[in-house]
């Protein structure tokens, strides 16, 4: 009954909320409210109110901005919103009435992670920077959620930065990079990639700090008690929930356990011609893990190229959800699959 209840205020406050669209499978889509989306392009829409966890939730993929549907609705129309909070305690979902009133939030004193306690706490995060920075602005142009820009650094002299920890590079000149920290779950700094802004025969410089620790992307920030999606590139496991990358790392059982969790879906590059990725695909399924194969209908061949291509974030965590298998089911999938 509460889905009920929650489908229909969203629907009641559709009217308050410009561009809104029913994008189906519990998937709403909107122009910001907080934000206002794009001032120069009206039709873009990157509000979206959908299912997470038994309930619905609110994000955009332009301002970073969240919140419960309780507060979304109340934060957009606060009568409405009263309605809201004595229909859902009518229908015995909560044992009191969902707050309408502020409530006071009192933050925990955290320690400075350690992994900023290296050379890598003096740079810059993306999120940091000015308005019109050159890398911000190649951020930017990536799509790349700005609630992930905190993640991000950026080296004046890449190669410089490197050699604090140890490296040393015959070079003629120096180069700005930015910079992608692998970060283990107790916050330790594993090593990071220099990513190239420019033309390059070197788009990707990989360091390792930890020789012991695999080259994974996102676990300080992994939700190890639901499912984990991995993918090839960090920059890609941006745009989905609950990510991390492991593409230049080996897929071996030693790399996949310092992971924390066996509840994997492997998520790779749609290249169903490229005879290295089929391998290594038919390495997982026969690990025993999770798979995700794109549909035909997509062409682009990795995730945040599909984003540029006009498939929202939202959108594509839906289609992978629909697309994932194992087993014999996988090998199967497979095999129609590397025919496209």
């Amino acid at each position: 009954m509460s889905d009920y209840i929650d489908s229909k205020y969203i629907n009641l406050l559709s009217p308050q909320l410009e561009n809104f669209k029913n994008k189906g499978n519990g998937v709403y889509n909107c122009r910001c409210p907080y934000c206002g989306d794009s001032q120069t392009n009206k039709s873009k829409a990157r509000g979206y109110i959908f299912p997470k966890e038994g309930s619905f939730i609110y994000k955009c993929h332009n301002c970073g901005r969240g919140a419960s549907l309780n507060n979304f609705i109340k934060e957009v129309n606060p009568q409405l919103h009263k309605e809201y909070a004595l229909e859902r305690f009518s229908d015995g979902k909560s044992k009191r009435p969902v707050s309408t009133g502020k409530t006071r939030t009192i933050k925990k004193f955290q320690k400075r992670p350690s992994y900023l306690k290296t050379p890598l706490g003096k740079l810059k995060k993306i999120s940091q920077l000015a308005a019109d920075h050159p890398a911000r602005k190649y951020v930017q142009k990536r799509q790349i959620p700005a609630d992930q820009h905190f993640k991000l650094f950026y080296a004046p002299k890449f190669y410089a930065f490197a050699e604090q920890f140890g490296y040393t590079f015959e070079i003629e000149k120096d180069e700005p990079r930015l910079i992608i920290p692998f970060v283990n779950k107790n916050g330790e700094l594993m090593g990071f990639q220099g990513r190239a802004f420019g033309k390059t025969s070197l788009r990707y410089i990989t360091i390792k700090v930890d020789e012991n620790a695999p080259k994974i992307f996102g676990l300080d920030s992994l939700q190890r008690n639901k499912p984990v999606y991995v993918v090839e590139g960090p920059i890609d496991s941006m745009f989905l929930d609950n990510c991390i990358a492991m593409g230049g790392a080996d897929l071996t059982q030693a790399s996949l356990d310092y992971v924390g969790t066996k509840d994997l879906v492997f998520v790779f590059d749609n290249e169903p011609r490229n005879k290295e990725i089929l391998s290594r695909i038919e390495k997982i399924i026969d690990m025993g893990y999770n798979i995700s194969l794109f549909p035909e209908s997509i062409s682009q061949k990795d995730i945040n190229d599909m984003v540029l291509g006009g498939i929202d974030p939202i959108e594509l965590q839906v289609i992978i959800s629909k697309n994932t298998v194992s087993g014999l089911s996988a090998k199967a999938k497979l095999s129609e699959w590397r025919k496209v």
